[in-house]
């Protein structure tokens, strides 16, 4: 399966963060694909292709349910999910809306699925060895600077 993520250079992802676990890195890039075609879908700021929604089912119907890390930690990240979604449509709210304090808020809010991408590092690594690598983990899931953001959303 090859891997899109056009918001995030997953050339810098490296096994090494989730401790050698291959799974877990394959997890992590279907985790992006997935939230990055979410994304689209709602914003609809670029066209998503019917191949590209047919891949995020498959995806997220048997990609990851068949994933070994996936299934090893589901019960952790089942209750993150919720925190996930409901910080999402709360971005998407913000966005719509054209509040700046929303907006700065928002801007946070759409990148809460790195929280499991954390809980991921942190689960494979431990808490400690984690915190060396989750600072470049952070920069490639939130790679889109806040200005930018605004602009796209005030003038938009």
């Amino acid at each position: 399966m090859t891997f899109k993520a056009a918001h995030i250079d997953l050339e810098k992802a490296k096994v090494e963060w989730f401790g050698g676990n291959q799974d877990a890195l394959n997890l992590f890039f279907m985790l992006v694909d997935l939230v990055q075609t979410w994304d689209d879908l709602v914003d609809k700021d670029r066209e998503v292709s019917q191949q590209e929604v047919n891949n995020a089912f498959l995806i997220a119907l048997v990609y990851i349910p068949s994933n070994p890390f996936y299934q090893a930690i589901r019960e952790q990240i089942t209750p993150m999910w919720m925190t996930v979604i409901s910080a999402f449509e709360v971005a998407n709210k913000f966005e719509q809306d054209k509040d700046e304090h929303g907006l700065e808020i928002a801007h946070n809010l759409r990148f809460a699925g790195g929280h499991i991408a954390a809980f991921m590092v942190q689960t494979c690594l431990g808490y400690e060895k984690a915190r060396e690598v989750l600072p470049n983990i952070w920069k490639i899931i939130v790679n889109e600077r806040y200005d930018e953001y605004r602009k796209e959303h005030l003038n938009a």
